[in-house]
């Protein structure tokens, strides 16, 4: 699997206490460590035609809209990049939550993954392996999420919702076997890059993975860019693209 180091679109909002909805959650136990929240959120389910552009042809649509309701990712190992190390060294990682376990997003609102502690540092960057369920180390989350698995083929992601024409709803659901090593950098809550997020002891901090569906279904992953149909099969592979883009991790 290729490391992509990105920072556009996975945003982990720095709340800092993080639980998520499937495995073991591994903290760091240390007196002079801050306490961090670790959370998911849908950032829109409207996804929305962009406006014209050359070459769009919006014309062949046929829907006014697309809305999400639900988005399930599999990851692992979330941990934070220190950077005492260069981005290719681990020396210095600190382990917010191990897996297998799911990013789950919704319209619900925001769904808190899990609480750990972390030493006091400094980490510029945020890691987490997207990947694949085995059918049979990861038996009991595919029970919980059956879309994530079809006859011996397992899926990283699952999306549902529903497509919008004259009023009238159309549902429909698309999957990704689609398995990266992601390394992003942090965001703030007006979505600038920060170089790097500081900890300190006996503070409290929240990382909000928050996903966001228009960057999946607009090609090249722009929100400018032209919409397309998902349930058109011609367009997996700019979808299996474009989620690597679609997450991002913001510190508030």
């Amino acid at each position: 699997m290729n490391t992509i180091q990105k920072s556009f679109t996975l945003f982990a909002i720095l709340l800092v206490s993080l639980p998520f909805w499937n495995g073991c959650s591994t903290s760091t136990s240390t007196s002079n460590g801050s306490s961090v929240t670790m959370q998911t959120q849908l950032a829109t389910s409207d996804v929305d035609r962009a406006i014209p552009v050359k070459g769009a042809q919006v014309s062949t649509l046929g829907f006014d809209t697309i809305v999400i309701t639900n988005a399930v990712v599999f990851v692992s190992d979330v941990k934070l990049h220190s950077d005492a190390d260069d981005s290719n060294a681990d020396t210095h990682d600190q382990t917010i939550k191990t897996g297998p376990f799911l990013l789950v997003f919704d319209s619900s609102g925001t769904h808190v993954v899990s609480n750990s502690t972390i030493p006091a540092g400094t980490y510029d960057r945020i890691k987490f392996e997207f990947h694949k369920p085995d059918k049979n180390a990861d038996a009991a989350i595919l029970a919980q999420y059956p879309e994530l698995q079809n006859g011996g083929q397992t899926y990283s992601v699952w999306i549902f919702g529903y497509t919008v024409q004259n009023g009238v709803r159309s549902s429909f659901s698309v999957v990704s076997n689609r398995s990266e090593n992601l390394m992003l950098r942090f965001e703030d809550k007006n979505f600038n890059d920060r170089d790097n997020i500081v900890l300190t002891s006996n503070t409290a901090a929240t990382l909000l993975f928050e996903f966001d569906p228009r960057i999946v279904f607009h090609l090249g992953g722009l929100l400018n860019g032209s919409l397309f149909d998902p349930r058109n099969t011609g367009h997996q592979g700019d979808i299996d693209n474009n989620l690597l883009v679609a997450i991002r991790v913001v510190e508030f």
